[in-house]
């Protein structure tokens, strides 16, 4: 289980649970349509369009951590900066998540089995052929 503190409030977040994953996946696929979505922002000004990407920040959070979480971890205000930096940080925890299976598919997975198979075949072979070359020899004689 990750955690993340978001302007002094601590959230959990565990992206190895599958059915939490599905929905960071569905949230993110969600926000990003949402915010790019340029008929979203036909008529608005520049400021009604900040505006309008707060309230998709703050549903993202609602959605993921549960309802009013974004106004515990936001101020009032439609600070976008503010909340661009918690969907930031937020989306470092992917990254960290996967980072961690990584590490553990190299410790425990398939390929290191593979690897120490194929490690005690060519050491098997090689032995073979030491012996093999150990047996060709054949004296001189100086005499």
């Amino acid at each position: 289980m990750s955690k993340v503190t978001i302007n002094g409030v601590e959230l959990e977040l565990n992206l190895l649970d599958a059915d939490v994953v599905e929905k960071f996946e569905e949230l993110n696929q969600e926000i990003i349509k949402k915010i790019q979505d340029p008929k979203a922002y036909e008529g608005l000004s520049n400021a009604d369009g900040m505006r309008y990407q707060c309230t998709c920040v703050n549903e993202y959070f609602d959605g993921l951590f549960g309802l009013g979480t974004a106004s515990k971890v936001f101020p009032p205000n439609n600070d976008l900066g503010v909340r661009m930096e918690g969907f930031a940080q937020v989306s470092v925890l992917s990254g960290e998540a996967k980072s961690f299976m990584d590490n553990l598919t190299d410790k425990y997975g398939v390929g290191r089995v593979q690897n120490r198979q194929q490690r005690r075949f060519d050491e098997k072979k090689a032995g073979k052929n030491k012996r093999k070359n150990r047996n060709n020899f054949t004296a001189v004689n100086n005499g």
